[in-house]
């Protein structure tokens, strides 16, 4: 424990020099989670107050002073935990991607619901009510009209907030901590399954875009008791070597799955759209003619 203790202190004292507020907070935070003494809790207190003129010299002085305390850890023990901290950072990056790219994705759907959605439910009903002589497809009419009436009532329910290009970055900045802070993923065993519900909440909410919620998920994660990560928790070299390929196959999973959103044909027509407004008018014109005429068909 105090190996780790002092392990931690190094990397505030080079996150400080390096100017690293984000590193130095969670570093923080896993810090708070060991019993300290006095000399650490004041060093914490100052770090806290932003009041970093003596951090630096504080630390190295209590290196010093308990380095005859320091506990040996095997040279290849120290090489796995790099190894998967090295993925748990390319975990981070994938996550962001992925989640960037389905909050574009609901975003467009829902304009596109929003723009569109009524004069599509209408043309399906229209041509679910026209008699026709092939009972399979007036049943296939009615149910083309009953799955779109689903899919449009939950789209709207999905409706993501209106952000300014400044909360948007706030957004995306809190997501990117917060992850990093709960992805089940990266936690240690013991606290994967309270990771993966703070995961899903901050996901749907990210993808909704709510602001609030997020800065709320992120606030709790930051002053709770902070989940512990894999290479940070996990000493024994097998169980290493374990977790280290559970996360090279959830990491290649992880692309499959974001190559895919990427070739989908609804991102592939959201990067071809150069203009909205237009590409959404010139839509609901045709829709429109469409509707007009199912409406002459009408008995």
């Amino acid at each position: 424990m105090h190996s780790d203790l002092l392990k931690r202190l190094d990397i505030i004292k080079n996150a400080v020099a390096m100017e690293d507020e984000e590193l130095i907070a969670m570093q923080v935070a896993k810090l708070q989670a060991l019993p300290l003494d006095a000399r650490v809790k004041q060093i914490l207190t100052l770090i806290t107050a932003k009041q970093f003129q003596y951090v630096i010299q504080l630390i190295e002085q209590y290196k010093q002073d308990n380095s005859g305390v320091m506990v040996y850890e095997d040279p290849q023990i120290k090489g796995l935990k790099l190894e998967l901290k090295v993925l748990e950072n390319r975990l981070n990056e994938l996550t962001d991607t992925q989640a960037e790219l389905e909050r574009q994705i609901n975003e467009f759907n829902s304009e596109y619901m929003q723009r569109l959605g009524g004069l599509i439910e209408e043309i399906l009903k229209k041509r679910a009510q026209l008699p026709s002589d092939n009972p399979e497809q007036q049943e296939e009419a009615q149910q083309d009209y009953e799955n779109f009436e689903r899919s449009y009532q939950q789209q709207l329910k999905d409706t993501p907030q209106t952000l300014t290009a400044e909360e948007q970055q706030q957004l995306k900045a809190a997501y990117r901590k917060a992850s990093r802070l709960c992805h089940p993923d990266k936690l240690a065993e013991e606290f994967k399954a309270q990771g993966a519900e703070f995961f899903k909440a901050l996901n749907e909410a990210y993808r909704r875009q709510d602001l609030a919620r997020v800065l709320e998920i992120l606030q709790y994660l930051e002053t709770g008791k902070p989940l512990s990560s894999a290479s940070d928790s996990i000493n024994d070299k097998e169980a290493l070597k374990a977790k280290i390929a559970d996360l090279r196959k959830r990491l290649a999973e992880l692309e499959a799955e974001i190559t895919a959103l990427q070739n989908s044909e609804i991102y592939q027509r959201i990067q071809q759209i150069e203009d909205r407004e237009r590409y959404f008018a010139e839509l609901e014109e045709h829709l429109q003619i469409e509707l007009n005429a199912l409406a002459d068909l009408e008995p």
